[in-house]
């Protein structure tokens, strides 16, 4: 059995690629307004607002810049899922854009995998907008920051892989509610917005397996400079996951859209 990677064809990814940025770019100041109010408004009630509560710091860092790096990987990853779940069922249902693509030459893979890319380029686009917002407030304070993206974009990868093959197995828009009811609530435990030392040992468990958990904590770690040997393991486990959740993608699309 070969990998659903090795029948991307690159080219083909791309052509797909552009045509979805050819649609956004048609609608782009709508899309631009989300990205800037949301991360000032979120900085401004978690880092000020709840921050002026938090007496000394959080982690060894302010409780601004702990909480910064939280909101710029939950933003990413929420874009990431967004894209390949209801944005992505539409084109897939609704628009028949996806019956449309694979009636030209392009295969299955090569359109999951422009899904992902897609998503991942949206998600980088957020994080740079997000990325002044923080650093005009002071939460990115290290010079490592300019390398946060790199376990944003592998979030983002898995968080997009993993979903767009949630949405190549959903035959119902109304099944998202239950992704997303399990998205948000896993966001809690995953040390966005406080530690997970002060979380139960039963619940550190799971928290710490999931991927976003580490997606969160290696940005956090690039805006602050405050690196530790753990954080060598967690790139490798969420290099690992975003693979594997790419390589499901690719499977479910092709059984849904081919098989």
């Amino acid at each position: 059995m070969t990998f659903g990677a090795a029948h991307i064809n690159l080219h083909d990814s791309l052509a797909v690629w552009r045509r979805h940025v050819a649609v956004h770019l048609r609608v782009w100041k709508l899309n631009l307004v989300a990205p800037i109010i949301e991360p000032v408004i979120s900085v401004l009630g978690f880092g000020w607002g709840i921050g002026a509560l938090v007496i000394g710091k959080v982690a060894g860092i302010s409780y601004l810049s702990f909480a910064g790096a939280g909101l710029l990987a939950v933003t990413v990853l929420m874009r990431a899922m967004f894209e390949t779940t209801y944005a992505a069922y539409f084109r897939m249902v609704y628009q028949s854009t996806y019956d449309a693509i694979l009636a030209t030459p392009i295969d299955a893979e090569s359109l999951a995998f422009a899904e992902i890319l897609w998503a991942i380029t949206h998600g980088v686009f957020d994080t740079l907008i997000i990325m002044v917002v923080l650093t005009l407030f002071g939460a990115a304070t290290s010079p490592w920051a300019i390398l946060a993206p790199l376990p944003l974009i592998t979030g983002a990868a898995f968080m997009a892989g993993l979903s767009l093959g949630v949405t190549a197995r959903v035959h119902d828009i109304d099944a998202f509610n239950v992704y997303m009811a399990l998205f948000f609530s896993t966001m809690y435990v995953t040390g966005a917005f406080f530690p997970l030392e002060v979380l139960p040992v039963w619940l550190q468990i799971p928290a710490r397996i999931l991927p976003q958990t580490e997606a969160i904590e290696l940005t956090r770690a690039f805006l602050t400079g405050r690196f530790a040997s753990r954080h060598i393991y967690e790139a490798i486990y969420l290099i690992i996951s975003a693979v594997v959740a790419c390589e499901w993608a690719m499977r479910s699309l092709r059984k849904r859209m081919v098989a």
